[in-house]
């Protein structure tokens, strides 16, 4: 079965849900953030250059992307089952104009999340796997489970970074 665009619509929009769920954590712990209105790409070519600009979640610190994933996992980085995990399609993290300061696991078994830091960048890996969805051979930037971090450990990161655009911005 080939991807198509109702499968495409519909990740999307389980995605956004999942942007909307994170951003009201991270409100909730009193820092600022929005998640942009969901919107698709009008067309398969129009898709990558739709990637580039894309925001999951934005922040004073920095965009944060969200995924699903369908594995059982809680709040403690030690409970993810893989010894890594799969980040981004190198495809995808290479289109975007901004990087994500983060990125943020949901799993969409017990609705906990996990962090990724961007700044681990340098300890990500890229591999060629096999999509099961979209069933196609692809690359992706695969992490170790060790870069994995709590998201309080991300709200303390987004109050810091809070707190140093106040200042430079004189509130």
């Amino acid at each position: 079965m080939a991807w198509s665009d109702g499968d495409y619509r519909r990740a999307f929009a389980a995605g956004h849900s999942r942007n909307e769920y994170v951003a009201r954590m991270i409100r909730d712990q009193g820092i600022w953030a929005e998640c942009p209105p969901l919107r698709y790409a009008s067309s398969k070519s129009e898709i990558y250059d739709f990637t580039k600009g894309e925001k999951d979640v934005v922040t004073r610190a920095g965009t944060v992307e969200v995924k699903g994933q369908g594995k059982y996992f809680t709040q403690d980085a030690d409970s993810f089952p893989f010894p890594t995990m799969i980040v981004d399609t190198a495809s995808g993290w290479d289109a975007k104009a901004d990087k994500p300061i983060a990125y943020v696991f949901v799993s969409i078994e017990t609705n906990h999340c996990l962090a990724l830091p961007g700044y681990t960048r340098a300890q990500w890996e890229k591999k060629t796997l096999f999509d099961h969805k979209k069933e196609i051979y692809d690359d992706f930037y695969v992490a170790p489970k060790s870069c994995l971090r709590s998201m309080g450990q991300l709200f303390d990161f987004l109050r810091k970074k809070e707190k140093e655009w106040n200042i430079t911005a004189g509130r």
